[in-house]
Parts: structure tokens; sequence; C-alpha cells
């Protein structure tokens, strides 16, 4: 289950993520449905636009954040956190609408998803191997120790992410046509994430 999300993305990916109903929707259902190119479609020894290689790391990175492994989600996060962060006062208008509408805001509702189907009981320390014939699991603290914590942690982190951009450039994305759209999505992730009842 905690793969889910991944796993739909990856799908998308292939042709398989479906025709999505229109309107806003499209344009936010999918992993795969934005018209960026994938890193393999990038012809680096020809000149490329700043645009297409900005769409292109926003879209792994965000097929990453919804990976069925903690760390990599984490480090997805905080990577496309960070660039956007000392890169953002350089974006495009263009840009910034792809990395809302085809990273950022997908991610709220994927990882919503994937935690609210996670399994709450299930330990999720790996074997390390055995010791007298009995196994021995990774120390895991107990915070993280199922596959439901470790995905309320990636949701808090992508709020603190989510919110921290919002605040830092919201002179710029007020200024986006579609910024009204945007806002409603980050209010409603947030109320969700207020109104969560604790399942671990």
């Amino acid at each position: 289950a905690a793969g889910s999300a991944s796993d739909a993305a990856a799908a998308a990916d292939r042709g398989g993520g479906g025709s999505p109903a229109g309107g806003d929707e499209a344009e936010l259902a999918g992993s795969a449905l934005a018209p960026a190119p994938r890193y393999g479609e990038l012809r680096l020894e020809e000149p490329v636009e700043s645009h297409e290689l900005w769409c292109a790391i926003a879209r792994q990175l965000r097929r990453l954040a919804a990976d069925e492994r903690t760390e990599v989600r984490t480090c997805s996060l905080h990577t496309l956190t960070s660039i956007l962060t000392s890169h953002g006062a350089q974006l495009s208008g263009s840009t910034w609408d792809y990395a809302l509408f085809r990273a950022l805001l997908p991610m709220m509702r994927e990882v919503c998803e994937a935690a609210a189907a996670a399994c709450a009981t299930q330990q999720v320390a790996k074997p390390l191997g055995k010791e007298g014939g009995v196994p021995v699991l990774m120390l895991l603290h107990h915070s993280r120790d199922t596959a439901s914590k470790q995905w309320d942690e990636t949701w808090v982190l992508l709020l603190h992410s989510s919110t921290r951009l919002f605040r830092a450039f919201l002179p710029t994305l007020m200024a986006r046509p579609r910024f009204s759209k945007a806002w409603a999505r980050l209010l409603a992730f947030c109320r969700t994430s207020l109104l969560a009842a604790r399942r671990s």
C-alpha cells in the first residue's frame, strides 16, 4: 500500500495513467500527464530551454516523493524545497506554474492517500542478519517504526515545505493567473492536516 502512489506514477509514465475528466482535475491528476520531457528525452548535446530542465527535475522529484522508501521521500522533498528556495527568484512564471500544479500540489494528494492506506501496526524494521539463529532487525525509533508513522513524517515535511515556499515567494505566486486555485489547494491541505486524526 505504501508504494501505491509511486506505482501509479510509474504506470502513468508508461501511458497507463488514464484520461482525466478535464478542468482543474486534469491538471492535478496523474504523475506523468504533464507535458514535461523525461531525462532520457532531453538532448543535452543540443541547446535545452531552462524551463524544460526545471520541469524534468520537478517531475522526477515528484515521483520520488511517492517512493515506498522513507529516506528517498525525505531527500526528494528536501531537494525540491532547497532548489526552489535557492533559484525561485530566477524562475519564469510558467516554471512556477509547473512546479505548483504538476509537482507540489499533486504531491499533497498523493501523500495524503498513501498515508491513509499505510499500515499502522506492521513493523517495518529491516532484517540485518541472524545471531544465534535469531533474526536481528534494524533498530528504529518508536516514532517511525511503522509505515503509517513514516508516511505521517513525510506528510509533516511536505506541509512544512509547501508553506515555506508559499511564504517565501508569495508576491511572485500572487501574480500568477491561477494563484487563487493554488492557494485554495494549500489551505485545503492545511485543513486536512489539522483535522487528521492521529493514527499512530
